[in-house]
């Protein structure tokens, strides 16, 4: 770790930088590393290597690494692919510690440029020497004006920093508005990888906000551990691509990384604290809110605007983020309506524009929003105001009255919707004391509030992680029924999975397998009338679709006619499915039937599945999903996010089930994937959730030996 954060403070504060690959060019269109370093304002040593080496821009250029007169703390490589790996070996040579590889053609690339990557890092095991890289667009510290790019950009800086795993998004960042303060484009990730990133940035003081980029994971688990406690003490904002099947395979082909599955990176993001932004532009503006806004204790929101229907939009847009239109008391409804004419009944939205009119408007707007922002009852305020001409000797900007109100008022937002064409003027001047910020429409700003409510309410302060002990459970029979079913590759199994779940305290239905007619009718009568039947057939995977279930059958006769006429359905509808038999189960009608169930992620680990079971587990695809281990708390929050949960709570007077029952099937669930990760996939379903418990009716897994 040390030696990582010893490598990544030599990327982001280099005191000296050996570039290799100066091309002797000059001027626009020749994205020459060299000329935009030194005209940033880089206040570092540089050191230009070229093998013919000479002169440019006024600067000696060095014919090879071992001629630089210093060892530099960062080294820049930007050279055809099969030159590279000879100027890692001359860095290491050298004895520099940092090194930035900007060519492209490696992991990102062929098999070829695989292999090249791989010599890379048998070229600097052992030697101290840590690489960023390659396909990178490198690093950037624009507190110090430094970085590693053949692109200029904005010297805005902030208190903020992203992590990113393609170079448009670290450029795209750097030359927004807001700006950003340190960036590191991780790139193909053959050493220093997004989490050791992320986890210097989490420790970095000055780093108010961590923003990332990111399409995929090398060390989910690791990726949680770091976020989870960095989460707690700063936000993180993650702009997740790689979320459609096609753009997926494309960032595998891009970096080399594993996108995985989009909703197992959202099940990681909620448990760790991670918000998870919709594109570029939602980044940069929860970026500027949560540096601007210290605090928001609560959702519910004052608006102050010159028109009514903007103000009507601005609360559609805060109930569509899950804000609340906040009760104004008794003293703040009394100052707006003495204000106003006497035709007006000023609620909330208060709309200023007749008051303003007739007493003046940045009296009436600094009255205005100072009361809202003083009502107990407002948490945060959105100000609309035009802007149809610009600022100077304008009568209608209240930029100044902004700032003073919000100024006043720090524990409770004051943003601000403008509109008009002299609006990026406005922006300047309402944002020059960086505590108010200016959005585009009502939804970012009703967006970004509910955003930083959710941190300051939910996550800032949210327990540390604790996972509940389910007691005693006796692992070996669960163990050695896995051994004796795992085969050299995947194996599907069925019936034992409810001897299995049974042994880690999830209820089961009492099941028997039955070789034929008269084995059935047995069991039958040993288990107990009402009785369900079953297919086995390992050809069968959903067996209500081919005919191969038959429920409630209530007696001998019963079960004899239901037997033949299942086997006869199971017949006409798989002809070529192999039929090995039926299981014999007690049956139980009543309930709310969801689906439960493990799924393995190549890097995050086991995944816990809940959604609505039975037939409609397919067709609705209505679930939520948790990385193992987590907390009780967890697992009821998966039930209120589907739809079965209403199912669950009694829909319209019905019985309902008990959530508590399922939440502990879930728990339970998960600490069997994690004490045995050869199940590749398991599902319950339907698991029958009723007032009194829950029972599993149903089950299957995929077994595979570990590699």
């Amino acid at each position: 770790m040390e030696s990582t954060i010893s490598a990544l403070k030599g990327y982001l504060e280099p005191q000296s930088v050996t570039i290799i690959g100066v091309s002797t060019r000059t001027g626009a269109g020749t994205f020459n590393v060299f000329e935009v370093m030194l005209n940033s304002g880089y206040k570092g040593r540089i050191f230009p290597v070229n093998p013919k080496g000479g002169e440019i821009l006024g600067k000696k250029v060095y014919r090879s690494v071992a001629e630089v007169p210093e060892v530099s703390d960062l080294a820049i490589i930007s050279i055809p692919r099969t030159a590279v790996l000879g100027a890692v070996k001359d860095c290491t040579a050298k004895g520099i510690k940092s090194v930035a590889i900007i060519t492209q053609g490696f992991a990102d690339a062929d098999e070829t440029g695989r292999a090249m990557q791989q010599e890379l890092m048998e070229a600097v095991k052992g030697t101290g020497t840590r690489l960023v890289g390659p396909n990178t667009l490198g690093v950037a510290n624009l507190h110090n004006n430094f970085y590693s790019s053949f692109l200029d950009f904005n010297k805005s800086t902030t208190d903020s920093a992203i992590v990113c795993q393609s170079g448009i998004f670290l450029a795209a960042s750097l030359d927004l508005t807001a700006g950003m303060g340190l960036g590191i484009d991780i790139g193909n990730a053959s050493d220093i990888g997004f989490n050791d990133v992320l986890e210097y940035f989490a420790l970095d003081e000055k780093t108010r906000v961590v923003n990332m980029h990111m399409e995929g994971i090398h060390g989910g688990r690791r990726f949680m551990a770091i976020a989870s406690e960095a989460s707690r003490r700063k936000p993180l904002l993650c702009f997740k691509t790689g979320r459609s099947e096609a753009g997926a395979r494309a960032a595998g082909s891009h970096s080399g990384s594993l996108a995985g599955e989009d909703h197992v990176f959202g099940a990681a993001f909620r448990q760790c604290g991670v918000i998870r932004v919709r594109d570029v532009e939602d980044m940069h503006y929860l970026n500027k809110t949560f540096l601007a806004y210290p605090n928001m204790s609560g959702r519910r929101i004052g608006v102050v605007t010159i028109s009514g229907g903007a103000g009507i939009a601005t609360m559609d847009a805060c109930a569509d983020h899950g804000l609340e239109v906040a009760d104004f008391t008794g003293d703040t409804l009394k100052i707006l309506n003495d204000m106003s004419p006497d035709w007006m009944d000023v609620n909330n939205p208060a709309d200023i524009w007749p008051a303003g009119m007739s007493r003046g408007y940045l009296n009436i707007a600094k009255l205005s929003l100072d009361t809202v922002l003083s009502d107990p009852n407002v948490d945060a305020c959105i100000c609309i105001t035009p802007a149809y001409q610009d600022p100077e000797n304008n009568p209608l900007d209240i930029s100044e009255v902004i700032r003073e109100v919000a100024g006043k008022h720090p524990g409770k937002p004051l943003a601000v919707w403008i509109f008009g064409p002299s609006r990026e003027k406005f922006r300047l001047r309402l944002e020059s004391e960086g505590n108010v910020v200016v959005y585009p429409s009502p939804d970012r700003a009703a967006r970004s509030l509910a955003m930083l409510c959710r941190y300051h309410t939910e996550i800032k302060n949210r327990p540390a992680p604790g996972y509940e002990t389910l007691g005693e459970i006796n692992t070996a029979p669960v163990s050695e029924l896995i051994t004796g079913h795992l085969a050299d590759g995947p194996v599907t199994v069925n019936e034992p999975v409810l001897d299995m779940l049974g042994a880690y305290g999830i209820p089961a239905v009492v099941s028997r397998r039955a070789a034929n007619l008269e084995e059935a009718l047995a069991l039958a009568g040993d288990i107990g009338y009402p009785v369900a039947l079953k297919i086995i057939s390992r050809q069968i995977s959903h067996k209500s679709d081919v005919g191969g279930v038959s429920l409630n059958i209530r007696d001998e006769a019963a079960l004899q006619t239901a037997y033949r006429q299942m086997l006869q359905r199971v017949k006409s509808n798989a002809p070529g499915a192999a039929v090995e038999g039926v299981l014999v189960q007690s049956f139980r009608p009543e309930g709310v039937e969801v689906i439960l169930g493990i799924k393995r992620d190549p890097e995050f680990g086991p995944v816990v599945i809940f959604g609505l079971g039975g037939i409609y587990a397919e067709l609705f695809r209505d679930v939520a999903f948790r990385i193992a281990p987590f907390t009780r708390e967890e697992a009821l929050a998966m039930l209120r996010e589907t739809k079965a949960y209403k199912l669950l709570a009694g829909y319209r007077g019905a019985a309902g089930g008990n959530m508590d029952a399922v939440a502990d099937c879930l728990l339970r669930l998960g600490q069997l994937a994690l004490e045995h990760p050869e199940i590749k996939e398991l599902d319950i379903n339907p698991l029958m959730v009723t007032p009194g418990g829950a029972l599993a009716v149903d089950a299957r897994a995929v077994l595979e030996k570990l590699k």
